[in-house]
């Protein structure tokens, strides 16, 4: 049987001291708090009087590119973070202990690509000549944030692997050969590896897989806090253009 790779005690220190100063990895409430962060959902909703209908497309195509860089910056903080498995003093060390660290950041990689492409194709959508409605453009931003937060939802088995690897590095004795190495028993599920690489995801079919209930939130976001009818707000104060 192979020897398992070790680390002199400096090199264990400096590894559990960068460790430190990682990011709590993402749970299910870091995604949806980015959701209700964006910064339209802090405002009420906008009454539309004698706007143009270009202004109005524009602020949802916005919507839709904040929503994509709010989840995509935090899936790349995580995979930046982790770029220190390849570093050479300690590839061979994760790769014998963790060896699924390698699946688990490749899939948070196809994770990002899915959400830009997500993005890009309803945005596409959303440019077109027959989106010339408010419910068209509310639809499409909804249907879009949906597939979006799907694939952060099934990312969460896979941050949940990452956390677990951090939370046991920072445990770790100093000294690499302490008794307490890394267990193997902390692995990553095949099953829980369901982000398909970009070229094998069909975009156009992708709001067919958004949960309602997820749908449902989204709508209420919506109605809360998006462009609404002059006509049917009779009671409210409409905001300039």
């Amino acid at each position: 049987m192979d020897k398992a790779p070790s680390m002199d005690k400096d090199s264990m220190v400096e590894l559990k001291k960068r460790f430190k100063k990682m990011s709590v990895v993402l749970d299910e409430n870091s995604f949806s708090n980015a959701i209700l962060s964006l910064k339209e959902h802090q405002k009420p909703a906008i009454v539309i009087k004698n706007t143009s209908f270009l202004d109005v497309r524009s602020f949802y195509l916005s919507n839709l590119r904040l929503a994509r860089l709010c989840i995509q910056a935090k899936l790349s903080t995580v995979i930046r973070e982790f770029t220190i498995i390849n570093e050479p003093a300690c590839i061979d060390f994760f790769e014998h202990y963790f060896d699924d660290l390698d699946l688990a950041l490749a899939q948070l990689k196809y994770a990002t690509q899915l959400l830009m492409k997500i993005s890009t194709y309803f945005i596409q959508l959303m440019e077109k000549d027959d989106c010339n409605t408010l419910d068209r453009c509310k639809y499409l931003k909804v249907n879009a944030i949906g597939c979006m937060y799907t694939v952060a939802m099934r990312c969460l088995p896979i941050l949940a692997y990452i956390e677990k690897v951090r939370q046991h590095m920072l445990a770790q004795d100093d000294d690499p050969t302490h008794e307490n190495a890394p267990p193997s028993h902390i692995v990553l599920a095949k099953e829980d590896c369901t982000i398909p690489h970009t070229s094998a995801f069909e975009v156009e079919k992708a709001a067919g897989l958004v949960d309602p209930d997820t749908l449902r939130w989204l709508e209420e976001l919506e109605e809360k806090h998006g462009f609404r009818m002059h006509d049917d707000c009779a009671q409210e104060h409409p905001l300039a253009a």
